[in-house]
Protein backbone atom coordinates (compact mmCIF):
# COMPACT_ATOMS: atom_id res chain seq x y z
CA UNK A 1 0.00 0.00 0.00
CA UNK A 2 1.07 3.61 -0.34
CA UNK A 3 3.08 4.40 2.78
CA UNK A 4 1.74 7.94 2.88
CA UNK A 5 -1.82 6.71 3.29
CA UNK A 6 -1.11 4.38 6.16
CA UNK A 7 1.22 6.83 7.89
CA UNK A 8 -1.26 9.69 7.60
CA UNK A 9 -4.11 7.62 9.00
CA UNK A 10 -2.13 6.34 11.98
CA UNK A 11 -0.66 9.78 12.53
CA UNK A 12 -4.11 11.17 13.11
CA UNK A 13 -5.37 8.16 15.05
CA UNK A 14 -2.38 8.28 17.36
CA UNK A 15 -3.06 11.64 19.00
CA UNK A 16 -6.20 13.00 17.39
CA UNK A 17 -7.50 15.27 20.11
CA UNK A 18 -6.25 12.98 22.90
CA UNK A 19 -4.24 15.58 24.74
CA UNK A 20 -2.76 19.03 24.67
CA UNK A 21 -0.20 18.29 21.98
CA UNK A 22 -2.44 16.73 19.32
CA UNK A 23 -1.13 19.14 16.69
CA UNK A 24 2.27 17.45 16.99
CA UNK A 25 0.79 14.57 15.07
CA UNK A 26 -1.67 16.40 12.88
CA UNK A 27 0.81 18.85 11.45
CA UNK A 28 3.76 16.50 11.39
CA UNK A 29 5.81 16.22 8.22
CA UNK A 30 4.86 12.57 8.55
CA UNK A 31 1.44 13.50 7.21
CA UNK A 32 2.85 14.01 3.72
CA UNK A 33 5.24 11.07 3.46
CA UNK A 34 4.61 9.30 0.18
CA UNK A 35 7.05 6.40 -0.19
CA UNK A 36 5.54 3.07 -1.22
CA UNK A 37 5.31 -0.09 0.85
CA UNK A 38 3.67 -3.45 0.07
CA UNK A 39 0.16 -4.23 1.35
CA UNK A 40 0.08 -5.47 4.93
CA UNK A 41 -2.16 -8.41 5.83
CA UNK A 42 -4.86 -7.98 8.46
CA UNK A 43 -3.90 -9.04 11.97
CA UNK A 44 -5.35 -8.73 15.43
CA UNK A 45 -8.77 -9.70 16.74
CA UNK A 46 -11.21 -9.89 13.85
CA UNK A 47 -14.93 -10.56 13.88
CA UNK A 48 -17.52 -11.14 11.22
CA UNK A 49 -19.23 -8.17 9.66
CA UNK A 50 -22.04 -6.63 11.68
CA UNK A 51 -24.30 -3.66 11.22
CA UNK A 52 -23.90 -0.59 13.41
CA UNK A 53 -27.44 -1.05 14.75
CA UNK A 54 -26.33 -4.22 16.52
CA UNK A 55 -23.77 -2.43 18.69
CA UNK A 56 -24.44 -1.98 22.37
CA UNK A 57 -26.24 1.19 23.41
CA UNK A 58 -25.99 2.87 20.03
CA UNK A 59 -28.36 5.62 21.10
CA UNK A 60 -27.14 5.93 24.69
CA UNK A 61 -26.35 9.42 25.97
CA UNK A 62 -26.38 11.10 22.59
CA UNK A 63 -27.69 14.63 22.29
CA UNK A 64 -31.33 13.51 22.24
CA UNK A 65 -33.56 10.79 20.84
CA UNK A 66 -33.77 12.57 17.50
CA UNK A 67 -30.04 11.99 17.06
CA UNK A 68 -29.32 15.40 15.61
CA UNK A 69 -26.44 15.20 13.15
CA UNK A 70 -23.67 17.73 12.73
CA UNK A 71 -22.15 17.97 9.27
CA UNK A 72 -18.39 18.14 8.65
CA UNK A 73 -18.11 18.60 4.86
CA UNK A 74 -14.32 18.85 4.93
CA UNK A 75 -14.19 15.39 6.50
CA UNK A 76 -17.04 14.05 4.37
CA UNK A 77 -19.16 12.84 7.30
CA UNK A 78 -22.07 13.69 9.57
CA UNK A 79 -21.93 12.70 13.24
CA UNK A 80 -24.33 12.70 16.17
CA UNK A 81 -23.11 15.11 18.83
CA UNK A 82 -22.28 13.31 22.11
CA UNK A 83 -23.95 14.71 25.20
CA UNK A 84 -21.80 17.26 26.99
CA UNK A 85 -19.39 17.82 24.08
CA UNK A 86 -18.76 21.13 22.29
CA UNK A 87 -17.64 21.81 18.74
CA UNK A 88 -13.87 21.46 18.49
CA UNK A 89 -12.01 24.62 17.57
CA UNK A 90 -8.91 23.22 15.88
CA UNK A 91 -10.16 19.99 14.30
CA UNK A 92 -13.37 18.67 12.76
CA UNK A 93 -15.41 17.08 15.52
CA UNK A 94 -16.25 17.49 19.20
CA UNK A 95 -14.32 17.89 22.40
CA UNK A 96 -14.83 17.80 26.16
CA UNK A 97 -11.79 19.56 27.63
CA UNK A 98 -12.51 18.72 31.27
CA UNK A 99 -12.19 14.99 30.53
CA UNK A 100 -9.59 15.35 27.74
CA UNK A 101 -12.00 13.50 25.43
CA UNK A 102 -12.76 14.10 21.78
CA UNK A 103 -14.27 12.84 18.56
CA UNK A 104 -12.29 13.82 15.46
CA UNK A 105 -13.21 13.26 11.81
CA UNK A 106 -10.81 13.48 8.87
CA UNK A 107 -10.77 12.68 5.19
CA UNK A 108 -7.56 11.26 3.73
CA UNK A 109 -6.93 10.82 0.00
CA UNK A 110 -6.49 7.17 -0.83
CA UNK A 111 -8.62 4.06 -1.36
CA UNK A 112 -10.25 2.40 1.63
CA UNK A 113 -9.32 -1.01 0.26
CA UNK A 114 -5.65 -0.17 0.81
CA UNK A 115 -5.75 1.90 3.97
CA UNK A 116 -7.96 -0.56 5.85
CA UNK A 117 -5.36 -3.28 5.35
CA UNK A 118 -2.85 -1.29 7.36
CA UNK A 119 -4.65 -1.53 10.69
CA UNK A 120 -2.64 -4.39 12.20
CA UNK A 121 -1.50 -5.00 15.75
CA UNK A 122 2.11 -4.74 14.61
CA UNK A 123 1.72 -1.45 12.79
CA UNK A 124 -0.43 0.12 15.50
CA UNK A 125 2.25 -0.79 18.02
CA UNK A 126 4.81 1.27 16.11
CA UNK A 127 2.60 4.29 16.80
CA UNK A 128 2.24 3.54 20.50
CA UNK A 129 -1.18 1.89 20.28
CA UNK A 130 -2.28 -1.55 21.43
CA UNK A 131 -5.03 -3.26 19.45
CA UNK A 132 -7.81 -4.60 21.68
CA UNK A 133 -10.30 -5.62 19.00
CA UNK A 134 -10.97 -5.27 15.30
CA UNK A 135 -14.40 -5.71 13.73
CA UNK A 136 -15.88 -5.40 10.25
CA UNK A 137 -19.06 -3.30 10.40
CA UNK A 138 -21.39 -1.47 8.06
CA UNK A 139 -22.12 2.22 8.43
CA UNK A 140 -24.56 4.08 6.23
CA UNK A 141 -24.64 1.07 3.91
CA UNK A 142 -20.86 0.98 3.51
CA UNK A 143 -18.28 -1.57 4.56
CA UNK A 144 -16.13 -0.22 7.39
CA UNK A 145 -13.72 -1.36 10.07
CA UNK A 146 -14.03 -0.55 13.79
CA UNK A 147 -11.01 -0.75 16.08
CA UNK A 148 -10.68 -0.54 19.83
CA UNK A 149 -7.19 0.50 20.91
CA UNK A 150 -5.36 1.82 23.94
CA UNK A 151 -2.51 4.30 24.09
CA UNK A 152 -0.40 5.91 26.79
CA UNK A 153 0.16 9.58 26.05
CA UNK A 154 1.44 12.42 28.21
CA UNK A 155 1.20 10.35 31.39
CA UNK A 156 -2.39 9.22 30.81
CA UNK A 157 -3.79 5.95 29.48
CA UNK A 158 -6.31 6.62 26.72
CA UNK A 159 -8.81 4.40 24.97
CA UNK A 160 -9.94 4.94 21.40
CA UNK A 161 -12.68 3.85 19.05
CA UNK A 162 -11.44 4.22 15.47
CA UNK A 163 -13.73 3.83 12.46
CA UNK A 164 -12.49 3.86 8.85
CA UNK A 165 -14.86 3.88 5.89
CA UNK A 166 -14.45 4.96 2.29
CA UNK A 167 -14.25 4.13 -1.38
CA UNK A 168 -11.56 3.79 -4.04
CA UNK A 169 -10.78 7.51 -3.96
CA UNK A 170 -10.72 8.48 -0.30
CA UNK A 171 -10.91 7.21 3.26
CA UNK A 172 -12.96 8.82 6.01
CA UNK A 173 -11.84 8.20 9.57
CA UNK A 174 -13.56 9.00 12.87
CA UNK A 175 -11.58 8.65 16.10
CA UNK A 176 -13.11 8.90 19.59
CA UNK A 177 -10.56 9.32 22.38
CA UNK A 178 -11.10 9.29 26.14
CA UNK A 179 -9.07 8.54 29.29
CA UNK A 180 -9.38 5.01 30.63
CA UNK A 181 -10.59 6.55 33.88
CA UNK A 182 -13.70 7.72 31.97
CA UNK A 183 -14.33 4.34 30.31
CA UNK A 184 -17.51 3.47 32.22
CA UNK A 185 -18.99 6.88 31.51
CA UNK A 186 -17.89 7.47 27.92
CA UNK A 187 -16.96 4.25 26.12
CA UNK A 188 -20.44 3.12 25.01
CA UNK A 189 -21.50 6.69 24.32
CA UNK A 190 -18.55 7.47 22.07
CA UNK A 191 -18.69 4.10 20.36
CA UNK A 192 -22.27 4.97 19.46
CA UNK A 193 -21.16 8.34 18.09
CA UNK A 194 -18.49 6.71 15.94
CA UNK A 195 -21.01 4.20 14.61
CA UNK A 196 -23.44 7.04 13.88
CA UNK A 197 -21.16 8.08 11.00
CA UNK A 198 -23.09 9.02 7.88
CA UNK A 199 -21.44 9.88 4.58
CA UNK A 200 -21.72 13.56 3.66
CA UNK A 201 -21.09 14.27 -0.02
CA UNK A 202 -21.48 18.03 0.36
CA UNK A 203 -18.66 19.72 -1.59
CA UNK A 204 -15.90 20.51 0.92
CA UNK A 205 -15.07 24.14 1.66
CA UNK A 206 -11.88 25.81 0.56
CA UNK A 207 -9.06 24.50 2.82
CA UNK A 208 -8.42 28.02 4.14
CA UNK A 209 -11.95 28.37 5.53
CA UNK A 210 -11.41 26.32 8.69
CA UNK A 211 -7.99 27.68 9.62
CA UNK A 212 -7.63 30.56 12.06
CA UNK A 213 -4.96 32.38 10.10
CA UNK A 214 -4.01 33.43 6.59
CA UNK A 215 -0.75 32.78 4.74
CA UNK A 216 0.22 34.68 1.61
CA UNK A 217 -0.07 32.60 -1.56
CA UNK A 218 3.36 31.21 -2.46
CA UNK A 219 4.85 31.46 -5.93
CA UNK A 220 6.40 27.99 -6.17
CA UNK A 221 3.95 25.88 -4.15
CA UNK A 222 0.22 25.21 -4.48
CA UNK A 223 -2.43 24.78 -1.80
CA UNK A 224 -3.68 21.21 -1.49
CA UNK A 225 -6.78 19.65 -0.04
CA UNK A 226 -5.49 19.49 3.52
CA UNK A 227 -6.11 17.04 6.34
CA UNK A 228 -8.10 18.36 9.28
CA UNK A 229 -7.90 22.10 10.05
CA UNK A 230 -4.51 22.89 8.60
CA UNK A 231 -2.90 24.26 5.48
CA UNK A 232 -0.74 22.10 3.25
CA UNK A 233 1.21 23.19 0.18
CA UNK A 234 3.00 20.98 -2.35
CA UNK A 235 4.75 21.51 -5.67
CA UNK A 236 1.77 20.49 -7.81
CA UNK A 237 -1.04 20.99 -5.28
CA UNK A 238 -1.67 17.28 -4.76
CA UNK A 239 -0.80 14.57 -2.28
CA UNK A 240 0.82 12.12 -1.93
CA UNK A 241 4.11 13.59 -3.06
CA UNK A 242 5.72 12.11 -6.14
CA UNK A 243 9.09 12.07 -4.38
CA UNK A 244 10.03 12.28 -0.70
CA UNK A 245 12.47 15.02 -1.68
CA UNK A 246 9.78 17.25 -3.21
CA UNK A 247 9.09 20.50 -1.33
CA UNK A 248 6.10 20.89 0.91
CA UNK A 249 4.94 23.24 3.64
CA UNK A 250 2.36 22.62 6.35
CA UNK A 251 0.79 24.81 9.06
CA UNK A 252 -1.71 24.28 11.84
CA UNK A 253 -2.72 25.21 15.38
CA UNK A 254 -2.46 23.13 18.54
CA UNK A 255 -5.42 22.44 20.79
CA UNK A 256 -3.57 23.81 23.82
CA UNK A 257 0.07 23.74 24.73
CA UNK A 258 -0.02 23.29 28.48
CA UNK A 259 2.76 24.70 30.69
CA UNK A 260 6.13 25.11 28.96
CA UNK A 261 9.13 26.02 31.10
CA UNK A 262 11.62 26.54 28.29
CA UNK A 263 10.01 27.68 25.04
CA UNK A 264 13.19 27.50 22.97
CA UNK A 265 13.81 23.94 24.13
CA UNK A 266 10.20 23.00 23.38
CA UNK A 267 10.50 24.34 19.82
CA UNK A 268 13.77 22.47 19.35
CA UNK A 269 12.28 19.23 20.64
CA UNK A 270 9.37 19.62 18.25
CA UNK A 271 11.86 19.89 15.40
CA UNK A 272 13.68 16.75 16.58
CA UNK A 273 10.34 14.90 16.56
CA UNK A 274 9.84 15.61 12.84
CA UNK A 275 8.55 12.32 11.47
CA UNK A 276 10.41 10.33 8.81
CA UNK A 277 13.33 12.74 9.15
CA UNK A 278 16.43 12.47 11.34
CA UNK A 279 17.73 15.91 12.26
CA UNK A 280 21.51 15.89 12.03
CA UNK A 281 22.37 19.58 12.62
CA UNK A 282 20.54 22.72 13.73
CA UNK A 283 21.87 25.53 11.56
CA UNK A 284 20.03 28.38 13.31
CA UNK A 285 17.52 28.86 16.11
CA UNK A 286 16.36 32.47 16.37
CA UNK A 287 13.66 34.36 18.22
CA UNK A 288 10.99 35.69 15.89
CA UNK A 289 7.79 37.72 16.16
CA UNK A 290 5.04 37.32 13.55
CA UNK A 291 1.67 39.08 13.76
CA UNK A 292 2.42 39.96 17.38
CA UNK A 293 3.20 36.35 18.35
CA UNK A 294 6.60 35.44 19.74
CA UNK A 295 8.31 32.19 18.90
CA UNK A 296 11.32 30.54 17.29
CA UNK A 297 12.46 30.12 13.70
CA UNK A 298 14.71 27.10 13.15
CA UNK A 299 16.64 25.89 10.12
CA UNK A 300 18.18 22.42 10.18
CA UNK A 301 19.78 19.72 8.07
CA UNK A 302 18.37 16.22 8.15
CA UNK A 303 18.26 12.83 6.49
CA UNK A 304 15.18 10.99 5.28
CA UNK A 305 14.91 7.95 7.51
CA UNK A 306 14.11 5.60 4.63
CA UNK A 307 16.53 6.68 1.89
CA UNK A 308 19.13 8.58 3.90
CA UNK A 309 18.98 11.45 1.41
CA UNK A 310 19.78 14.87 2.80
CA UNK A 311 16.99 17.42 3.29
CA UNK A 312 16.67 20.92 4.65
CA UNK A 313 13.98 21.51 7.30
CA UNK A 314 12.43 24.85 8.19
CA UNK A 315 10.25 25.39 11.25
CA UNK A 316 8.48 28.28 12.95
CA UNK A 317 6.66 27.75 16.24
CA UNK A 318 4.63 30.70 17.55
CA UNK A 319 3.06 30.86 21.02
CA UNK A 320 -0.50 32.18 21.17
CA UNK A 321 -2.22 32.46 24.58
CA UNK A 322 -2.37 28.82 25.62
CA UNK A 323 -1.92 27.35 22.14
CA UNK A 324 0.75 27.49 19.47
CA UNK A 325 0.96 27.65 15.70
CA UNK A 326 3.39 25.27 14.03
CA UNK A 327 4.71 25.73 10.49
CA UNK A 328 7.14 23.34 8.85
CA UNK A 329 8.69 22.99 5.44
CA UNK A 330 10.98 20.31 4.02
CA UNK A 331 12.83 19.97 0.75
CA UNK A 332 15.79 18.10 -0.74
CA UNK A 333 19.09 19.76 0.15
CA UNK A 334 19.97 20.43 -3.48
CA UNK A 335 16.71 22.41 -3.85
CA UNK A 336 17.11 24.38 -0.62
CA UNK A 337 18.32 27.59 -2.28
CA UNK A 338 15.16 27.64 -4.37
CA UNK A 339 12.59 26.83 -1.69
CA UNK A 340 13.88 27.94 1.73
CA UNK A 341 13.19 31.58 0.90
CA UNK A 342 9.67 30.54 -0.10
CA UNK A 343 9.16 28.82 3.26
CA UNK A 344 10.36 31.91 5.14
CA UNK A 345 8.16 34.28 3.14
CA UNK A 346 5.11 32.09 3.75
CA UNK A 347 5.72 31.76 7.49
CA UNK A 348 6.43 35.44 8.02
CA UNK A 349 3.26 36.42 6.15
CA UNK A 350 1.00 34.71 8.69
CA UNK A 351 -1.89 36.87 9.87
CA UNK A 352 -4.50 35.69 12.33
CA UNK A 353 -8.16 35.99 11.44
CA UNK A 354 -10.38 38.04 13.77
CA UNK A 355 -12.11 35.86 16.35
Amino acid sequence: MNRYLFTAILTIATCGGCENNAIESKTSLQATEEASAPPISVEGNSHSATDRTSSDNVGTNLTDQRQQYVSFPAAGVKLVRPKGFDDAENFHGFQQPNTKSSVMAVMIPGPYSETSRGFTAEQLKTHGMKLRSKEDVRVDGNTAVLLSVTQNAYGTEFEKWILAVGNEKETRMVTATFPKSEEKKLSNQLKAVVLSTTIDDTPPPDPTTDVGFVIAAPTKLKLTKGISKMLMYTKDGTIPLKSAEDPFFIAGSSISQGPIDDRRQFATQRLLNTANTRIIAVISNSEITIDGLDGYEIVADGNLTKSGNTVKVYQVLLYDDGTYILMQGRVAAHLADEYMSEFKTMARSLTRKPK
